[in-house]
């Protein structure tokens, strides 16, 4: 009897130190998609159009080292046929700004080195840079604003994804 007692109790503690509190989790909503276009709407990262770009590297501007790869995709196929590419994480993160009720805005900057083909044989180098804001909660970690270039490209509101287009 003693020992379905000490197996009962046993299992209760383990049951209850199972419990979770759903509060306290922050949501993390940080990898964002984006594809390329160029003002006529050409996907400028299909690797086999001319005046597309290849052999895409992206270095965190803030990273301990002057090499500090960050991690991302490269250019897949969507349905649609045209090509994007998913930035997951890496890149170093810094504080911009907060507010009394401690929420706070981070950034952090990606330098992309990319070879655009001219022709069938010649390339030139492109080098752009990518900021990307989070916005910080308790309870929410999020991609809140991207700019590319200087230039806004998105800018997050309740109802949209990570997904936008550059136009270059």
């Amino acid at each position: 009897m003693k020992k379905y007692l000490w197996g009962l109790s046993l299992f209760l503690l383990a049951l209850l130190s199972c419990r979770t509190d759903e509060e306290s989790l922050q949501n993390i909503d940080q990898i964002i998609t984006f594809y390329m276009k160029n003002a006529a709407g050409q996907d400028l990262l299909n690797p086999t159009a001319v005046g597309s770009y290849s052999n895409i590297t992206m270095n965190d501007v803030f990273g301990e080292t002057d090499n500090s790869p960050v991690t991302f995709s490269s250019p897949a196929m969507q349905a649609d046929s045209t090509y994007s590419i998913q930035y997951t994480a890496g890149a170093t993160r810094r504080l911009l700004s907060t507010d009394a009720n401690d929420n706070r805005i981070y950034h952090s900057q990606i330098a992309l080195k990319m070879s655009q083909k001219i022709n069938d044989t010649a390339f030139a180098e492109v080098r752009d840079t990518m900021e990307i804001q989070y916005r910080w909660s308790p309870t929410l970690f999020e991609v809140s604003k991207v700019l590319y270039n200087k230039n806004e490209v998105f800018n997050k509101t309740p109802t949209s994804g990570n997904t936008f287009t550059i136009t270059k």
